[in-house]
């Protein structure tokens, strides 16, 4: 069976976007050939003489195709222009490049290695590269690391991939201080006796539980946005959308420092803040919805009470996320809440009309919830 061999120039941060001039989103572009040195290209050199094919995702064949035919070069260009290519895309119907196949599904890679011929090479193609590692495809990885730090670009493997472990077979440091790393697939994870040595105890697990503790409270959170922003967006035009917009953050702010609220921050289209009372989350929702009637905004909003994390400017925790998701469950005009913000609220003027038992994304269980209105 052919070998399936992953090469990739990554940075100290995982980025792996725009090593050659093409495009980067923050112009970052061209790091890799900036540490580029003559040991560097003759293993380059080497690795692509010694592999029949290449395979690549979408756009990183869209980028190789545009720049590889008519570059000015004598050795990468002529392997490159004639070996075989294989596109792994949906969305494309043809490949005008010479020599390219098309492949539609990550799964057709598995018949390709079964053909005859020699290794093939995977570049660049993060999404591709994704892919197969979820089909155990990849039977090599050689990272070119580059001691440079990015800060921002597409990184090589995905955030929540499942767990796999991989073997270091070499290592190789060349004159810039690109260190390159092979690895292959390990059969099992590895053992060792220091993962007994340094499990956490009983007391440091309460002591970490108390640190964590003194940066919760309890908090009403109060989240809202402008029902279909999008479509009021392009009725208004850019430059009368930014002047409703301005106008809504203004108001939002006036309204929650009026219920001695947190205005966290603001979302683009909403808003997201905190109360030491359900109560005055409930009234602050009200006027915002009140007050933005006139400039023909409609707004939902959502409103939880539980235990937040205090991140600095910022909030978090799971009081959060479930504010968040009773947003998705209100409608224009609404103000949905759970039921401890119901069984916490006071007022003889406030009226919760049950909505039944919902379930929400991400958070465990069935959450009853209430649409809160004044008589």
């Amino acid at each position: 069976m052919r070998k399936l061999i992953v090469a990739e120039f990554v940075t100290l941060d995982g980025v792996m976007e725009a090593p050659g001039f093409e495009e980067h989103p923050e112009g970052r572009n061209a790091w890799a050939l900036q540490y580029a040195t003559d040991d560097n290209q003759r293993h380059n050199v080497d690795q692509l003489m010694g592999t029949d094919a290449l395979l690549l995702g979408r756009r990183t064949y869209q980028i190789f195709a545009a720049f590889w035919p008519s570059a000015d070069d004598e050795v990468f260009s002529p392997k490159i222009n004639a070996m075989p290519k294989y596109v792994v895309s949906r969305s494309m119907s043809e490949a005008p490049w010479n020599n390219t196949t098309i492949l539609h599904e990550v799964g057709d890679v598995s018949r390709l290695k079964e053909e005859p011929g020699g290794d093939i090479l995977v570049l660049g193609s993060a999404d591709l590269v994704d892919g197969l590692l979820d089909h155990g495809l990849v039977d090599e990885l050689s990272l070119m690391v580059h001691p440079v730090i990015l800060g921002s670009g597409k990184r090589l493997f995905r955030e929540h991939r499942d767990l796999s472990h991989w073997e270091l077979t070499s290592t190789k440091t060349f004159d810039s201080g690109t260190v390159l790393l092979n690895y292959v697939p390990a059969a099992e994870g590895p053992t060792s006796i220091y993962t007994e040595a340094y499990a956490w105890n009983r007391e440091a697990m309460k002591s970490m539980e108390a640190a964590q503790d003194a940066d919760r409270v309890l908090a009403s959170v109060l989240f809202t946005d402008i029902v279909d922003s999008t479509g009021r967006a392009a009725a208004l035009g850019d430059r009368r959308w930014q002047q409703v917009l301005e106008e809504h953050d203004r108001t939002a702010r006036q309204e929650v420092e009026r219920f001695h609220g947190t205005l966290v921050k603001t979302t683009g289209d909403g808003v997201l803040a905190t109360f030491d009372a359900p109560t005055r989350a409930l009234r602050c929702a009200f006027e915002l919805q009140r007050s933005m009637v006139h400039a023909g905004l409609g707004i939902r909003a959502a409103i939880h009470t539980g235990e937040i994390e205090m991140r600095g400017d910022d909030v978090g925790g799971i009081g959060v996320h479930i504010a968040s998701r009773v947003l998705s469950q209100a409608g224009e005009g609404k103000v949905v809440v759970t039921r401890t913000v119901r069984e916490l609220a006071t007022g003889t003027d406030l009226v919760f009309t049950p909505l039944g038992a919902v379930g929400l994304r991400g958070v465990p269980d069935q959450w009853e919830l209430f649409e809160a209105s004044t008589r």
